[in-house]
């Protein structure tokens, strides 16, 4: 665990940082240094795990302290009568021209490092372990809501229906598909063993196509967001293939994972975050349930 003072200090400024410049404006560059990082760590560059685990998961762009704080931030600004949608994580809440909205981000972003640290130490053993800035992500907007006032249920039915749900379950099963395809194509024209560091990274990798895309939901565009389904498609894969050495299986627990991830992410925004009290996420939801289950059948 990692509660030094440069630690903290940093936090403070990355929940600040992503208040300022917006939760999914700080979550895409997330995913360019999770794609940079992750992409040279394939080619065994040593500079690319330090990329992905102090600059893309460390305390500048982790979603547990940037994308967190700027949840926090934002239904902090709601609260005090400074904006009227509190689950607005687009917004640059720097153009409120509140200086507390941006100080609330990065308290919120020092708590959330704190609770990254604690989950990474308390789950964690033999089968036993989860993706940790999800379960903060989730966990802490949760909180967030409760300390601001909102109610958790904000909607009106479980799983979207009709043309919508078939949307989403089309999706779901496409995209894990095309995630977990694309693993077992490289792995079998390399060999496991040439492909040990694609192997290792692709879960990260694909997770930052996915987060980088997001730019399109800033331009306004009705971008689905997906992340839930690329990273544990791939984990699921990754996992599958670890265990069983079998590319088969690797691609039918990649497709099934991904898919149960796409469904899940539907309910929690269906029930919990259908609301303009403050932003629950649903990928933070789904990625760190669904780590949880593959990591306890394979390990």
């Amino acid at each position: 665990m990692d509660f030094s003072v440069f630690a903290l200090l940093a936090a403070f400024g990355g929940g600040c940082f992503a208040a300022a410049i917006g939760g999914v404006e700080s979550f895409v560059f997330t995913g360019i240094f999770a794609i940079l990082g992750s992409a040279l760590s394939m080619g065994g560059v040593e500079i690319g795990g330090t990329i992905v685990g102090s600059i893309a998961f460390g305390p500048f762009f982790v979603p547990a302290v940037a994308f967190t704080g700027a949840v926090g931030a934002a239904a902090y600004a709601k609260k005090r009568g400074y904006m009227e949608n509190g689950a607005d994580i687009v917004t640059c809440l720097s153009t409120l021209n509140q200086a507390d909205v941006i100080l609330v981000g990065g308290v919120v972003g020092v708590i959330g490092w704190i609770c990254l640290q604690v989950v990474g130490a308390v789950i964690s053993g033999p089968h036993l372990g989860t993706d940790n800035p999800g379960f903060v992500v989730f966990w802490g907007a949760v909180i967030i809501r409760l300390v601001f006032g909102g109610k958790l249920f904000t909607g009106d039915k479980f799983i979207s229906q009709g043309k919508a749900l078939t949307n989403m379950l089309a999706m779901s099963v496409t995209f894990s598909i095309l995630v977990a395809g694309v693993f077992c194509y490289v792995v079998n024209a390399m060999g496991a063993d040439a492909a040990a560091g694609f192997i290792a990274n692709y879960n990260v990798f694909v997770f930052g196509i996915a987060a980088v895309g997001l730019l399109f939901a800033c331009g306004g565009q009705g971008y689905y967001g997906h992340h839930q389904i690329f990273i544990i498609s791939a984990f699921g894969a990754m996992k599958a293939f670890g265990a069983t050495g079998n590319l088969m299986t690797a691609f039918i627990v990649g497709v099934i994972a991904g898919t149960c991830a796409g469904i899940l992410n539907d309910v929690e925004t269906c029930t919990i975050n259908s609301g303009t009290d403050s932003h629950i996420d649903g990928p933070g939801f789904a990625i760190f349930i669904m780590t949880f289950v593959l990591i306890a059948i394979f390990g």
